[in-house]
């Protein structure tokens, strides 16, 4: 039977062995492609949010050296017309504030000075007065969503820039403008020597050109399905790349919100901005790639096992059994009388010669008995 076979009792010690180390070598090389996996998705990850964090940052700068070089256009072409002082009350849109005069000529609805500085330096501009604890655009070319100028709205009571004002302190960074994001400048405005009560601000700001940054965005990818995207300082989804999952806007807040077990969610500061820099992807992702890996891995370790066996098949079929069946051979024809045998085997110098040589002596000794035993008859 073909377990009682010497060619099976052969390979089979060769193949347990064999199987033995390929499959240690395969797990250990999944292990260690599994933990590659894992670092080449960090280490892509970390090289996206440093570009991304870098272009942030040269965005913001350049984008600030224009607001400073507008922020002195305006307070030189107000200091021409004259010194800012607290005028009547005046109506601007729908409400009545205070106004503010420069030298004898009121600033409230007068779009001349603000329309005068974004003329050179671009951008926008506007005047400020103070309406109780209050700033109101009294002259302005920031525009609402209806294409009107936004006279009239107040300056966002909890937002970085009144806070620094009521300070008696200037504030440069990005804030949001009737949800726009734009790089600002805001200085107080004072009334003679009274430094510690503004009577108004002077604004200038840039509304912010990012498209670079969305082009890099969109384009940016996370493994298969992640997907990296910006949010403001108010939680707004602003960017998210287009590669990976098809999620809306709804499924990748929802994740960066709730931080799901099944994803591997990262977030970031980004500096100057306010904003949030997020990278997201299923842990899935990874398992894929593992798996894939793994399979090709045990795959390589399936084929090195099978060309091993082929040759230990080969060696053995050629080295044992091929001279063990002529061997055998030769001791059926002894058995039955025939012994002018020509034994190549003998000159082989390992176990199999050292039987060829006996099973020679053994034909040698039957053919000389049976010569004695023919003589004597």
């Amino acid at each position: 039977m073909l377990r009682h076979s010497l060619r099976v009792r052969l390979l089979l010690p060769v193949l347990a062995l064999v199987l033995i180390v390929v499959a240690a070598l395969t797990i250990a090389l999944a292990m260690l492609q599994a933990n590659r996996v894992r670092a080449d998705a960090g280490q892509s990850i970390d090289d996206q949010t440093a570009a991304l964090q870098s272009l942030f940052a040269v965005t913001h700068s350049v984008m600030l050296d224009r607001v400073k070089s507008s922020m002195r256009l305006l307070r030189h072409e107000a200091a021409r017309i004259g010194s800012p002082s607290v005028g009547p009350q005046v109506q601007v849109d729908n409400r009545v504030v205070n106004g503010l005069v420069l030298g004898g000529t009121p600033q409230a609805n007068n779009f001349a000075l603000v329309d005068t500085v974004t003329s050179i330096a671009q951008g926008t501009a506007t005047i400020f007065s103070r309406s109780g604890e209050d700033f109101v655009r009294i002259a302005t070319n920031v525009k609402k969503d209806d294409g009107n100028r936004a006279v009239g709205t107040v300056l966002d009571p909890q937002g970085q820039a009144i806070a620094q004002i009521r300070k008696g302190q200037s504030f440069y960074g990005v804030v949001d403008i009737l949800g726009n994001p734009y790089v600002t400048g805001y200085d107080p405005i004072f009334a003679g020597a009274d430094t510690t009560r503004a009577i108004g601000i002077w604004y200038v700001g840039y509304k912010t050109d990012l498209q670079a940054l969305t082009t890099v965005i969109e384009d940016s990818h996370v493994l298969e399905s992640g997907f990296i995207a910006v949010f403001d300082g108010k939680g707004k989804l602003r960017f998210k790349s287009k590669t990976g999952a098809a999620l809306g806007q709804g499924q990748v807040e929802s994740i960066v919100t709730d931080l799901p077990q099944d994803w591997v969610v990262t977030k970031q500061e980004v500096p100057d901005w306010g904003f949030t820099l997020v990278t997201a992807y299923p842990k899935s992702d990874v398992d894929r790639l593992i798996l894939k890996q793994s399979l090709w891995i045990g795959g390589i370790g399936l084929l090195v096992c099978a060309l091993l066996l082929g040759l230990q098949w080969s060696l053995i079929q050629n080295r044992v059994l091929r001279p063990i069946q002529r061997l055998t051979a030769v001791a059926e024809e002894l058995s039955i009388g025939k012994w002018n045998h020509t034994i190549a085997e003998a000159d082989l110098k390992d176990e199999i010669g050292k039987l060829a040589r006996a099973i020679s002596r053994l034909s040698y000794s039957v053919r000389v008995a049976m010569e004695k035993l023919a003589k004597q008859r």
